[in-house]
């Protein structure tokens, strides 16, 4: 009878893997610090930005304790409040309206944009926007930590513009 001989005595045997878990081993360190080295970044003075090799601080930069921003509520007969969507104030985008509004409350023309918001809701048909009453631009305050644990509502709000909704009668 004849003897059968291991499969790995066949293919390079243990040396043949050896060599092929040496690569891969290679290939992971390889892709490891690759996806590590932008770390450096942070402990230089000026960062240096690369594409595919990021340094982008958005989560590991230190952030003030409150932050502020300006956008539109919206205000039915009964006080109840609406923040108003970014549809209703610009045609771009959300952050790209986001900078309108801010670049609008700097031009001190925020009474414009509260009254073009109104008469953009005085068509609606739909609730809850067919029932806001008045619209405010206002520049709202939050606690950071707060909000990122779950508490949305802004610690302060200033009421820089406001206008009424003006609905024909049919």
């Amino acid at each position: 009878m004849k003897a059968l001989t291991p499969l790995h005595a066949q293919d390079g045997g243990a040396n043949g893997r050896a060599g092929g878990k040496l690569w891969a081993s290679l290939i992971s360190f390889a892709l490891v610090g690759a996806v590590l080295w932008p770390i450096q970044q942070n402990w230089k003075s000026k960062p240096h930005d690369s594409f595919p090799l990021s340094y982008f601080p958005m989560f590991s930069a230190k952030r003030k304790a409150v932050e502020s921003f300006y956008y539109v509520v919206g205000r039915d007969e009964n006080r109840a409040r609406f923040l108003i969507p970014y549809l209703f104030i610009g045609l771009a985008g959300e952050n790209q309206t986001r900078r309108q509004i801010d670049r609008i409350v700097r031009e001190h023309r925020a009474t414009e944009l509260a009254g073009s918001v109104a008469r953009q809701l005085a068509g609606e048909t739909e609730a809850p926007w067919s029932h806001i009453a008045t619209v405010a631009v206002v520049r709202g305050s939050y606690v950071v930590d707060d909000y990122f644990h779950g508490r949305k509502a802004p610690a302060s709000e200033k009421i820089l513009a406001s206008c009424s909704v003006e609905r024909s009668v049919p």
